[in-house]
């Protein structure tokens, strides 16, 4: 039950997302899947309203609350729009906090500060075609050239990459492949010679969420735009991963919610063979496996934010939220479709979008396959 997960301003904060999504994403959600041009606008009012930057500091224009503050805009955001949750996901979690655990002050109010307030959009850049789960085998490089580096290579399957004003890149400083120290992070900007991004990327999912190629041809990058201490990106990128497999964990719950809500409604509605298909123990059983799958999710989620808030090192426990709260999601998706029948094959019906985004979450911020390794590899120290 929330009332035991979240504190009263917290329950209060659900409440005010709630009903701004009500009013401003709900009705839009179904056309930011084919209109990206809506996203900024969207993003902006958020940020007014303090939506973004909920566990900044104030200092910056935070609103220096709880890691579950975020959980539960995630959630709430992806109830309705994963696809949304992702770019906010990127946008916030990734480019944003990024900024705030390494920036310095200048980099925070020139870079940060606009984002959490919605003016500008973010992006982090590490994969690349030939890097994907092997992060470390980047080939992008940065080479000193006096006080500034010059940047060349490739990204790919970057969150935001078509609509963001700025970009953290990770280029090897070193050209020890595969060694940990020896990787860098950048803040660009967009429209600096030699930065070009490609067109949104079609796919499975997530089809809200723009996703692009980054292109580097001889960037010359200052200095002051080294974000955090040269060498140190790799790092920075594994301390990052707990508190990003934690809010994943958000927008499966969301997703598996959206999809639990459809198929109650629609099992208290469908007859078939003078019965309410609610009343049939098989349409029962997904319906139950479904809400104990959220329950128990959800339940861990806000743990593991609790538990990050106090600096607690969470990576197994963040692996297991991301295997089993995804692993239900999916399963929820493939349910809820089975419960509409014929009708949650159609496009028209929102469990299709469920069922298509709910699939992310198996391979982004680290597929089942590394999560399954990283427990066991705790398991067996």
């Amino acid at each position: 039950m929330l009332i035991e997960l979240l504190t009263p301003d917290e329950l209060l904060l659900k409440d005010s997302i709630r009903k701004f999504f009500a009013k401003e994403l709900e009705p839009i959600a179904e056309e930011l899947e084919k209109d990206h041009a809506l996203l900024p606008g969207l993003i902006r009012k958020m940020g007014e309203l303090g939506f973004l930057g909920t566990f900044f500091p104030e200092e910056y224009g935070g609103n220096n609350l709880s890691l579950a503050s975020r959980a539960i805009i995630g959630e709430e955001t992806a109830r309705l729009s994963a696809g949304f949750d992702i770019t906010l996901f990127a946008d916030i979690i990734l480019f944003a906090r990024a900024q705030m655990n390494h920036g310095t002050h200048e980099q925070k109010e020139k870079y940060m500060r606009p984002v959490i307030e919605g003016k500008k959009i973010g992006a982090l850049a590490i994969t690349e075609p030939d890097a994907g789960s092997d992060a470390l085998g980047i080939k992008t490089t940065a080479t000193k050239d006096g006080d500034y580096y010059i940047l060349n290579g490739s990204k790919t399957f970057i969150t935001n990459a078509p609509i963001a004003d700025y970009f953290a890149i990770l280029a090897r400083t070193s050209r020890e492949e595969s060694k940990i120290k020896g990787g860098t992070f950048y803040i660009l900007e967009r429209g600096m010679k030699g930065l070009e991004t490609g067109p949104p990327l079609e796919k499975l999912g997530m089809r809200s969420s723009p996703t692009g190629q980054v292109f580097l041809n001889d960037v010359r990058v200052h200095k002051d735009q080294v974000l955090g201490t040269i060498g140190d990106g790799f790092k920075y990128m594994m301390e990052a991963l707990d508190v990003e497999r934690i809010m994943e964990g958000a927008s499966t719950v969301g997703i598996a919610q959206a999809c639990y809500e459809a198929s109650v409604k629609y099992a208290q509605e469908r007859v078939c063979f003078g019965r309410r298909i609610g009343d049939y123990q098989m349409i029962q059983e997904k319906i139950a496996e479904m809400a104990v799958g959220i329950e128990l999710s959800r339940n861990y989620l806000y743990q593991l934010c609790r538990a990050a808030d106090q600096g607690m090192k969470v990576s197994r426990e963040a692996s297991i939220l991301k295997l089993y709260s995804s692993t239900i999601t999916m399963k929820a998706g493939v349910d809820a479709v089975q419960i509409l029948g014929g009708y949650g094959y159609m496009e028209e019906y929102k469990v299709a979008r469920y069922f298509r985004d709910a699939k992310h979450h198996e391979i982004g911020a680290g597929t089942t396959e590394i999560q399954k390794m990283i427990i066991a590899r705790e398991a067996l120290k």
